[in-house]
């Protein structure tokens, strides 16, 4: 989106003296409403329900950072304006911005706009200054719920968009972190509490606005998933130790064993094939990605840790984006932001920019493409030698530790082979 049109979106937002003012500092600089630093509780209106997180306001002299906590992930916010009684704060990766206006040093409102959905999807935010968690807790006298660590889950129960997955729990008193990890990916990092029958948890990422609610009895749960303002199903769940996905290594297929090729641009406009000295008789790990993807960004962090411990072996990986912006010039500016805001060291390849570009037009052998990220193995002869779907990222705990085992000890396989 170009300067322009966001400042004409701000315009209607947020009235028409903040933008006109923001381009030069107040007569007084004392007048201005400053919202105080320091532990704020955000609330987004889901319509059905409200999703709470909790952030930091950081005032770094000349500028001003937020922190919003999920669990154990932290995501910093480097790009915020407070000016005159406004607060913009842009999210690192994915394309969302906050539109506030401070009403008070301890109060603030306005909307949450997600630009990868449309212009239009905006979710209602309101904050207070607060030390609170994000669920309330229940007291002394009333006795909360105890979860089990593992369940088998079934979301959209009883209709044709039935699917599983795998609730993962930990439990603190009243306080709960966990996921849900699925065939496609998981849930990421879900925070919340147990108050008296009933589990609540929430997560906001910039890109998703997670909430779930259930209903506790002895084994099972039984509840509500909302995304945004846009999708609700019914999920269930009940105690299996046991219970496991389909193989992930065995949801996506190729048909050919020969050695494939292609042919891509870079972030900078360079054509890349795999033909390029730099991929010559390496190893490489070929990542199907997107940057509007919270489980893309999760394994592009990984990855790009795994590229520094293997920099001195014959190994590289490559991330091919396939972008939704349906403009290319924007797709490409997407892409370099998560390249420099994570410092990833790996070779980003754009392949395609909208909705009409799908990965099967550049891997014909692959029966489908059911998840991002999807991972391909490539010997030293670019055979692909295996298909990974999705992603189990680190609010899955130990999936995450067992799925870097696994692709290291198969990579450190195929490393040894003759070329």
């Amino acid at each position: 989106m170009k300067n322009s049109r966001k400042l004409t979106f701000l315009l209607l937002l947020m009235g028409a003296l903040i933008v006109k003012q923001s381009c030069s500092p107040p007569n007084n600089p004392s007048d201005q409403l400053i919202p105080n630093e320091g532990s704020w509780l955000f609330h987004m209106d889901l319509k059905k329900a409200l999703l709470p997180f909790e952030a930091q306001l950081i005032n770094m002299g000349d500028r001003y950072e937020l922190k919003i906590f999920n669990s154990e992930e932290e995501i910093l916010l480097d790009d915020v304006i407070v000016r005159n009684d406004s607060l913009i704060a842009n999210m690192p990766v994915f394309e969302s911005t906050f539109y506030l206006k401070v009403h008070s040093t301890d109060s603030m409102s306005g909307v949450w706009v997600n630009y990868y959905k449309s212009e239009d999807y905006q979710i209602d935010v309101w904050a207070r200054k607060s030390d609170k968690e994000r669920f309330e807790k229940p007291s002394q006298t009333n006795t909360s719920r105890r979860l089990f660590k593992k369940y088998e889950v079934t979301f959209s129960p009883g209709t044709e968009d039935e699917y599983k997955a795998i609730g993962l729990f930990e439990q603190n008193g009243a306080r709960v972190s966990g996921t849900f990890a699925t065939e496609t990916g998981d849930y990421r990092f879900l925070e919340g509490a147990v108050v008296g029958d009933s589990l609540y948890l929430s997560t906001f990422d910039g890109s998703h606005a997670f909430y779930f609610s259930a209903e506790i009895s002895d084994s099972a749960l039984s509840g509500v998933f909302i995304s945004g303002i846009h999708f609700e199903e019914n999920w269930t769940a009940k105690v299996n130790s046991e219970f496991e996905l389909r193989d992930p290594e065995k949801l996506t297929s190729s048909s050919d064993s020969s050695s494939i090729s292609f042919k891509l641009e870079n972030i900078k406009g360079e054509t890349v094939s795999l033909d390029n000295e730099q991929f010559n008789g390496k190893v490489k790990l070929i990542q199907i990605m997107g940057s509007w993807c919270p489980n893309c960004l999760d394994e592009s962090i990984y990855l790009n840790d795994l590229m520094s411990r293997y920099a001195s072996k014959e190994f590289e990986v490559i991330g091919i984006a396939f972008e939704r912006t349906r403009q290319k010039e924007r797709a490409l500016k997407n892409l370099i932001r998560l390249k420099e805001k994570y410092d990833l060291n790996y070779t980003l390849l754009l392949g395609g920019f909208d909705r009409s570009h799908h990965p099967t037009d550049i891997f014909p052998m692959l029966n489908h493409i059911m998840s991002y990220p999807t991972t391909l193995y490539l010997d030293k002869k670019n055979r692909i030698r295996k298909v990974y779907t999705g992603f189990y990222g680190p609010g899955t705990g130990e999936l995450y530790n067992e799925y870097k085992l696994q692709t290291e000890s198969f990579i450190d396989s195929l490393l040894v082979e003759k070329y």
